[in-house]
């Protein structure tokens, strides 16, 4: 981010939204519009349509953290045409890209053309690979961006220990039976949490297309960072939706990165903390 935002740049984030990406461009010294997503946490087109022009970048996560949607190939596409013949870089950051489940498909901004030249992919080992913690990845964009990006990693975090590049090497060489395997674990976690989730009066969920967050809206006025508090106290942790952007209040995040007995305990404990804080 400090190799592309300065003062003075506006930078358009749709929200919700990982909350580190506003943050990173208010250190930058940049300013953030945020634009709503639609009410199915797909793009809200005409939203953006207002908000782009005069932008410097444009900033998502694609699958979605922490909505779990996958943003489709048509809406790529539009972005495209809303971006013709401005100078507004892209930034994708396609962490979850392998952890896509049946009946949805990703498409990487890179794949579009109108979205290629100006696109910055941003990739980590994290997910893929479980490797959450050893801050390895990589990205790829236009030339003068990657090396002032590279300028900046150089500067603030020196390069990446031996150890850690060793791992990276050997993650590379697992095969994509390895990685699959994983997706399916997710994928019937994803399905425990859909089923648990569905059909309560007051609490409505969309279907995760991707990542393994499930991002849960709740009918009531509680601010969402007490009811992450409150939920923490009974043994349950979740993320506070306001910490996604101002969309994200009365919703909160669940992580289905668990194992399955602890998320059936963990989601019993949420419906039934949900429906006290609505009595």
């Amino acid at each position: 981010m400090f190799a592309m935002v300065g003062p003075g740049d506006r930078v358009v984030i749709p929200e919700p939204a990982y909350s580190l990406y506003a943050d990173l461009v208010v250190l930058a010294g940049g300013t953030v519009d945020f634009v709503p997503l639609g009410r199915d946490l797909h793009w809200d087109l005409d939203a953006l349509a207002a908000a782009l022009p005069g932008a410097s970048m444009m900033i998502f996560s694609n699958p979605s953290n922490p909505t779990g949607i996958v943003h489709r190939e048509p809406e790529l596409k539009a972005l495209g045409e809303l971006l013709d013949g401005s100078d507004t870089l892209v930034v994708s950051d396609e962490a979850y890209h392998r952890l896509v489940y049946p009946g949805h498909a990703l498409t990487s901004a890179l794949a579009v053309e109108s979205l290629r030249d100006r696109t910055v992919y941003v990739q980590t080992f994290s997910k893929t690979y479980a490797m959450t913690g050893w801050r390895v990845g990589y990205l790829t964009g236009p030339r003068e961006v990657v090396d002032a990006a590279a300028q900046v990693h150089r500067t603030l975090n020196g390069s990446v220990n031996t150890a850690v590049q060793h791992a990276a090497l050997a993650a590379l060489d697992l095969p994509d039976s390895v990685m699959d395997a994983m997706v399916d674990t997710y994928r019937q976690r994803r399905e425990l949490v859909i089923a648990h989730l569905s059909d309560i009066p007051g609490l409505h969920l969309v279907p995760p297309e991707g990542a393994f967050y499930g991002f849960l809206r709740y009918d009531n006025d509680r601010p969402s960072e007490e009811v992450a508090r409150e939920l923490a106290e009974r043994k349950v942790l979740v993320r506070a939706g306001a910490e996604y952007g101002p969309s994200g209040e009365g919703h909160i995040r669940i992580s289905f990165a668990a194992a399955e007995d602890d998320l059936r305990t963990g989601l019993a404990r949420i419906v039934g903390h949900l429906d006290v804080t609505r009595s």
